[in-house]
Parts: structure tokens; sequence; C-alpha cells
């Protein structure tokens, strides 16, 4: 990992290949690493410049870091691309990386932000048992039982070696103080939004964004849900991933990059596919 002080906080990143153009940039979740996109990174590097990030409080040093959300995650990923002198990027996100890639989105507008992949991330007003989850996570007495629950439903009965060992190894190693603050987070920018399409339907310009996904497995509503809000919105699109876990960055991780190649391929084509077909 390299740092530099972004915000007058570290924040750890690396860059990996040498390809001119736009890099791709990839943005996690809460309360895990860059270590998230290991298997997609030499998937991508031999085409693309790739800027992967730490959050906050995310990387090695995680002492004495103040609460900090979206607004500040916002600030950090701008100050960093500025610091490495990047003035357009292709964008992904995983799970409620989401919420900051959506301002991203908005703030720079499109010529900046050329396209944005969202990997898995909960689509509609948070369900009933994963608002009750989020709110678990914030008591010292409860957080280990839900965090664990979280696993369980992200695995679905997998036993993908990867995301196992990004839950032991990466994801374990984040405390109380981090995912108690996640929860909170996510929790206020489910009520200041309602659902991460409310969002992206308010963007003044938005670019070609994408929502991959596995889960919820085989739930014909959901499913129904991206293409109802596709039809309405041009610049939306949306595939199926068809996984089994709530990481496909790691346990599919060639389908996961032929989407970030299809969702740039369409631009330069000059005309945004849907669904992943024409």
């Amino acid at each position: 990992m390299l740092t530099k002080t972004i915000n007058g906080i570290e924040i750890a990143y690396d860059e990996s290949g040498y390809t001119s153009g736009p890099p791709i940039v990839l943005l996690t979740g809460w309360a895990h690493d860059m270590g998230l996109y290991d298997e997609m990174l030499p998937l991508l590097v031999p085409t693309y410049r790739v800027i992967r990030m730490c959050w906050r409080g995310h990387g090695p040093n995680r002492n004495d870091i103040p609460d900090f959300g979206v607004e500040e995650q916002v600030q950090d990923v701008i100050g960093l691309l500025s610091a490495l002198e990047v003035n357009e990027f292709y964008l992904v996100s995983h799970s409620h990386g989401g919420w900051p890639a959506l301002e991203l989105a908005d703030r720079l507008g499109k010529d900046k932000v050329l396209c944005l992949l969202m990997i898995d991330q909960i689509m509609t007003p948070p369900p009933p048992a994963f608002a009750e989850g989020l709110q678990a996570m914030q008591g010292k007495d409860t957080w280990l039982r839900a965090r664990q629950e979280l696993f369980e439903h992200w695995l679905s009965g997998s036993t993908n070696k990867a995301v196992y060992d990004h839950f032991y190894y990466n994801m374990g190693s984040f405390g109380y103080p981090m995912w108690s603050l996640s929860c909170r987070v996510i929790a206020t920018a489910y009520k200041a939004h309602g659902s991460p399409m409310d969002r992206m339907s308010k963007i003044k310009n938005p670019p070609p964004i994408r929502h991959i996904f596995s889960h919820p497995r085989q739930n014909t509503e959901y499913r129904s849900l991206h293409e109802n809000f596709a039809s309405k919105h041009p610049f939306f699109s949306h595939a199926d991933l068809e996984g089994e876990t709530h990481f496909p960055d790691l346990e599919i991780p060639e389908k996961t990059v032929e989407q970030i190649e299809d969702l740039i391929q369409s631009i330069n084509d000059g005309a945004v596919k849907v669904n992943g077909t024409s």
C-alpha cells in the first residue's frame, strides 16, 4: 500500500498498470479494505491503469480516526485523485460504497466520472431484516451476533475460499468502532435518500450507471424493479450475475470484469448497452 495525507488524514491506496487513458477507480464498502479487488486486479491491469483506495480508518493506520460519513468519503476520493492528477476516470463501487460513488457522479458530472459500475448494493429501501441488523450492529452486546448473521446471509451457503478468506483475514480485522459507525452512516443514507435508485434518479447529468448483482438470489420482484427503473432511466443498465455470494468481485471476478469492460466499451462505442445487450 501507498499512502498520502488527504484532508489531514492518512489515506492508503495503490496504483497498478501503465496503460494510458482514464484509470479505473475501485471503491470498497465499509469494514474491509482494497483487498476486496485482489482477484480482479490481474484481469484489469493488462488493459487499464487501476487505482484502489481504502477509506479513512481502513488502511494500516486506524488510530484516532474521528467519526466520518459519506461527505468525508467523497472529499477523500476527490483529494486523492487530485493529488494523483486524475481528471477523468471510470468508477466502480461495491455495496454501500455506492453512496459516495453516486455523490461523486452527481458533483463531478459525467465529463469526469465517465461511468459508474455498482456491485451488489441493496437498491430498495432497507428490508426489515437488514434494518434490524443495522441497529443491532450499533450495540456492543449485539454487534458480533449481528455481524455473524450478516456474514452467513452474504455467503448463502457458498464455500468459495476467496470470500471466506476475505471474511476471516480482512473484514474480521475491523472491530466494533468501525462496524457500528458504518451501520449508522448506511442507515442515515437510506433515511436521507430512500434508496440508491431514488438517489441516482436525482443526479442532474448522470453518466452511464450499471448495477450488477447476485443478491437477493432468485428474486423475480427485485429483478423486475431493475427492469422498470431501466425503462424510465436510459442511463441505467443492470446484470444479474447469478453468483452465490454478496462478493462477486472475489467469487466470480471474470464475470465482474467482463461487465466493467462491457460498460466502458459501450461508452467508447457511443451507445450505452442495456442489461448487457445492445
